[in-house]
């Protein structure tokens, strides 16, 4: 009877488990880019971040609700200063693709 009760609570904890939440964060860009996840209302840094042209990375994996800022900045050895972007992320459980435009980095959130 004891193995039948963990049994039966182990098997309705996975099927009840919701996915984590997690910032999955993709470059779309020609060069690599780099930056930071900070919470909105300490400012303290949650990760940093590098990416190659293509790569797509996942951070914040089940941490709880709690609105962030997104900072990014093209990591292309310009001789001028690139732009640093700066988003505020809602949510902790979204997709991020950056993209480069005429105007610089642009962040797409859904």
């Amino acid at each position: 009877m004891k193995n039948l009760l963990i049994t039966a609570f182990a098997l309705i904890s996975i099927l009840t488990a919701g996915p984590a939440a997690a910032i999955t964060i993709r470059n779309s860009c020609t060069f690599p880019v780099a930056g930071s996840l900070r919470y909105k209302d300490t400012k303290v840094m949650f990760a940093q971040f590098r990416l190659i042209p293509g790569q797509k990375v996942h951070l914040g994996t089940g941490i709880s609700d709690t609105k962030l800022i997104l900072r990014t900045i093209a990591d292309n050895g310009l001789d001028t200063a690139a732009k640093i972007t700066t988003t505020t992320l809602d949510s902790p459980d979204c997709y991020i693709e950056l993209k480069h435009t005429k105007e610089g980095l642009e962040v797409s959130v859904e």
